[in-house]
């Protein structure tokens, strides 16, 4: 009988600590995937501001007018793309901090968002990604590295 309650209790001490490891490797893995899916944002961006010289100027930059001006699939519900753990992927055309925003689904991450920002210098791209400000914002417990720095 003493041998069967250690074992309980031995399986409790790791269900303790599996459970919440696991939780944050699939939450880890929904946000590589809205990274994954940004590619074709990305070259459409590239593409367009390397034979337009700028961004796209649209009325009112909405986020669909946007999406259509870089030839991109502009759903006013799944924006560019969407994904098993991604609502929602568009193009923030903001002169100030143009970025892709990526709206993620599932559990720790419904409805946070994760911006990969662009930033232009010399004609050159390079993209950076950090969490939206405020409680909007993806968690830095999932952030994979290269978001982290």
């Amino acid at each position: 009988m003493i041998e069967l309650m250690i074992v309980v209790a031995v399986m409790g001490v790791l269900a303790a600590v599996a459970i919440p490891s696991y939780r944050d490797y699939v939450a880890r893995a929904h946000i590589s995937e809205g990274l994954a899916l940004i590619g074709p944002v990305k070259n459409a961006v590239a593409e367009y501001y390397a034979v337009n010289g700028g961004l796209p100027q649209v009325a009112n930059n909405h986020m669909t007018n946007v999406l259509a001006a870089l030839g991109l699939p502009n759903s006013s519900e799944t924006g560019a793309a969407s994904g098993q753990a991604v609502k929602r992927i568009w193009w923030y055309n903001n002169a100030d901090d143009p970025a892709i925003k990526i709206k993620y689904a599932g559990p720790g991450i419904d409805d946070k968002v994760l911006l990969v920002a662009a930033h232009f210098d010399a004609g050159a791209i390079t993209w950076r990604c950090t969490p939206a400000s405020g409680a909007d914002g993806v968690p830095a417990d999932y952030l994979p590295a290269r978001c982290r720095r």
